[in-house]
């Protein structure tokens, strides 16, 4: 990936590293055919830290190679913080041959950590894996989002760490009947007659136990483990029920947040659909689930313990991809043509024209260029409570992109506009430090055509530091958030959070100065 595509991502980068809460503990893993880490552990989010990662994200390059996610994966798990909730992002523009390795990888980590990591994926570009991005969010209980090289992907990363930094909502559960099922009885396990062993024998081996599955499901879930939902984003839970099975009128959507349990209701209108395709799309959803270890099977208490065979599985992945001429791990489609071979007619042509081309002697000088190779890895970013990591690109020659290339002077760009480009954003918040304060300065006056605090004295705000946290605060509301309001809404709520602290928590006085603020933006706005 060059020029533009690679700007936008290093721009996004950067904004995310000034919207982290200060709180938390970060990092940045750059990776590609190999990988390397921007600090040795986690660190604290501090003003020397976020200067460094901010510098390394301003000068990140595409000389990383190819893609290889599964080792720096595994190192950051191992030298993530265990005493704090993790999340990871993770954005890609290439493809890996081992997918289910990664997501094996995730899921354990996962499992060591107590379901306190989260993992988060963008897929960048036109070539990168779909599979992979998804897989692998869906394995870290995130979720997925894609963007092409033209886009801007500033808002959907930020969507990610506003959800990542909030504690997701878990033990969902969905009430499709009100009927007793055998289904959610509990299990009772019945003591099996294990053969008498000699004390003498010299069989090493067990004996062996008839462990039954349960498969005879009445409601089937897909999918059976609903993940963490999030604001912003699309779930889609199936459920298919056996005849006679009758579903409520109103299902019930439960779970546990930090606050306590909570519920919706949703009232359920039977509709007469024509064809199978929601069938068709619950059974994709069932197949999936089968394939990735977290169906009914897997998963209902009645096969706790148990081993599940690869046999049952294969058997039960092969029955829905016959049924819903469904592709899967063991089914696929075999197209044949029928033809009939009876002669219709004969047409004679004359013989088609080749030109064969000359090709130069071999002592003549030519110039050609190898086709410029597809990028394949991108960054990676964790964060802890969130940590972030970053993957690295592909590596190119020194050449510049001119059609993807964004050339624009930030000296030239009108700070007033009612209509600003993001590069105003970038370019205003640089005035910004990690906490979210607007340091008095020279450059910050002069964003404004000020020179000094006395040039505003007329404004009424006695405090040069409430001054400027105000006017930057007023000037994100009144230039910025018409069009660029998910951009900068966490660089804003960290102003306001400094705001605060400067005037002692007092919210009437941070109303009061921000008003004062308001109103000088909008008429300086409209010079």
């Amino acid at each position: 990936m060059q020029g533009g595509p690679i700007k936008k991502a290093s721009e996004a980068l950067q904004l995310l590293l000034r919207s982290l809460p200060e709180n938390c503990c970060f990092n940045v893993v750059s990776f590609g055919s190999n990988f390397d880490s921007l600090f040795k552990t986690s660190q604290p989010y501090s003003e020397e830290s976020f200067l460094k990662a901010l510098k390394h994200a301003q000068e990140m390059n595409a000389n990383y190679g190819g893609t290889e996610i599964y080792n720096p994966l595994k190192w950051v798990f191992e030298n993530s913080k265990n005493d704090m909730p993790t999340s990871i992002f993770l954005l890609t523009d290439g493809q890996v041959y081992n997918v289910d390795q990664i997501v094996e990888l995730i899921k354990s980590s996962e499992e060591k950590k107590n379901d306190d990591l989260r993992l988060f994926s963008i897929g960048i570009g036109d070539s990168v894996s779909h599979n992979l991005v998804e897989s692998v969010s869906r394995a870290g209980k995130g979720y997925a989002q894609f963007v092409t090289n033209n886009e801007r992907m500033d808002k959907k990363i930020l969507g990610m760490l506003k959800n990542a930094i909030k504690p997701p909502i878990k033990d969902y559960n969905i009430t499709w009947t009100n009927q007793i099922l055998d289904d959610n009885l509990p299990t009772e396990t019945n003591p099996v007659d294990k053969p008498i062993i000699s004390f003498f024998s010299d069989n090493t081996t067990p004996p062996t136990t008839d462990q039954k599955i349960f498969t005879n499901i009445k409601i089937q879930q897909a999918p059976y483990l609903i993940p963490p939902i999030y604001p912003g984003t699309r779930f889609i839970v199936y459920c298919i029920l056996e005849n006679g099975i009758e579903p409520c009128k109103e299902i019930t959507l439960s779970g546990i947040s930090t606050e306590g349990p909570i519920k919706l209701s949703v009232s359920l209108d039977p509709v007469a659909l024509q064809g199978s395709k929601i069938h068709t799309l619950a059974a994709r959803k069932l197949i999936q689930d089968l394939e990735e270890g977290s169906s009914f099977i897997h998963k209902h208490p009645k096969n706790s313990g148990k081993t599940i065979p690869n046999s049952l599985i294969r058997e039960q992945v092969t029955n829905l991809g016959v049924t819903y001429s469904l592709a899967s791990k063991y089914t696929s489609f075999l197209a044949i043509d029928e033809r009939d071979n009876k002669l219709v007619a004969e047409v004679k042509s004359p013989p088609a024209r080749r030109i064969v081309p000359v090709y130069a002697p071999s002592l003549v000088a030519m110039r050609c260029y190898a086709p410029i190779p597809a990028s394949r890895a991108f960054f990676c970013a964790a964060i802890q409570t969130s940590m972030i990591g970053a993957a690295g690109l592909a590596p190119e020659a020194n050449q510049s992109d001119e059609i993807d290339q964004v050339a624009t002077d930030l000296s030239t760009i009108t700070i007033k506009s009612k209509s600003p480009k993001i590069e105003t954003l970038y370019k205003f918040l640089d005035l910004q430090s990690f906490d979210g304060s607007f340091l008095p300065s020279t450059k910050f006056y002069s964003w404004f055509d000020k020179n000094n605090f006395k040039d505003f004295e007329f404004i009424g705000i006695k405090n040069e530091k409430v001054l400027c946290l105000a006017l930057a605060m007023a000037y994100l509301e009144i230039i910025m958030f018409e069009t660029f309001k998910d951009e900068c809404e966490m660089c804003y709520g960290k102003a306001k959070k400094a705001l605060k602290k400067e005037v002692g928590d007092d919210e009437q006085k941070v109303n009061e100065n921000l008003e004062k603020a308001r109103k000088w933006v909008k008429k300086w706005a409209d010079e």
